[in-house]
């Protein structure tokens, strides 16, 4: 049955709930030793492809640039959808919430990323910057719209000069 393994598809094992165990028609297969569903051919494949530990700018050679997140870095050790996991220096300095997400400026390139707080492992210590950083005003969604447009057009309009004035430091 191994051609049709690769057919399968990852989902949350309905036995023990851990992530990317296959499913293909009525067949589970997962990933947990404690599971009634573990498989050791399909734990032993799936273990063999996962990067552990390593930082995220080494993994993706393409991501390259100066930015540099000052005194408000933290590292966040972060499991993607694939199992792997992988260290990020990110900014909380102009951090904020989205739902079950949390967007942060990352090293070296400097752009936001939008991280899925219930899959960050350094949750507390992310959640405590977090929640510091929730102190201070912040713009909403609709005052980050207006910012994010004018300041990378160079542009400039009343309602952006109003909100400019609110918050002075934004970056986009």
């Amino acid at each position: 049955m191994g051609f049709l393994d690769s057919w399968g598809s990852l989902v949350a094992c309905p036995a023990c709930g851990a992530r990317r165990a296959n499913k293909l028609l009525w067949k589970i297969k997962c990933r947990n030793p404690n599971c009634q569903n573990y498989d050791s051919e399909y734990a032993a494949k799936a273990d063999q492809n996962i990067t552990r530990n390593k930082d995220a700018a080494q993994i993706f050679p393409h991501l390259k640039g100066t930015f540099s997140p000052g005194p408000g870095a933290i590292r966040i050790r972060y499991e993607n959808f694939r199992g792997d996991q992988l260290n990020y220096l990110a900014d909380t300095d102009d951090a904020y919430r989205a739902g079950e997400f949390v967007v942060l400026r990352v090293a070296p390139t400097g752009r936001r990323i939008a991280f899925r707080l219930s899959s960050i492992q350094s949750h507390a210590e992310v959640e405590a910057r977090i929640a510091a950083q929730d102190a201070k005003p912040s713009p909403n969604a609709q005052e980050r719209r207006i910012l994010n447009f004018h300041l990378r057009r160079g542009s400039t309009s009343r309602l952006f000069a109003e909100v400019r004035e609110k918050y002075p430091d934004y970056r986009p």
